[in-house]
């Protein structure tokens, strides 16, 4: 099963996106904060996958998943990308 996992650090400017597939990173791929959403999409698009989970402050990561799901809304007109968010 691939899936994409990011950390989200928000006073770091970079962030780490990782891709998994059958439990091994597949890839990984340091991204501005501020172009996390757009990273993450297309990450799911480039790999195909539905599942992400954001690990992270619980209200910063809901806004960067609220951004992912809006950006999908408006490139495809549904949200079909399994969003969850950890505390960490």
């Amino acid at each position: 099963m691939k899936k994409i996992v990011t950390v989200i650090k928000p006073f770091t400017l970079k962030q780490n996106v990782y891709v998994y597939e059958d439990n091994e990173v597949i890839d990984v791929t340091q991204i501005e904060l501020s172009k996390l959403e757009d990273a993450i999409t297309s990450k799911a698009e480039e790999y195909n996958i539905d599942d992400i989970t954001l690990v992270g402050a619980k209200k910063f990561s809901a806004g960067i998943k609220n951004k992912i799901q809006n950006a999908e809304m408006a490139k495809y007109n549904c949200n079909k990308l399994n969003i969850e968010i950890r505390a960490n």
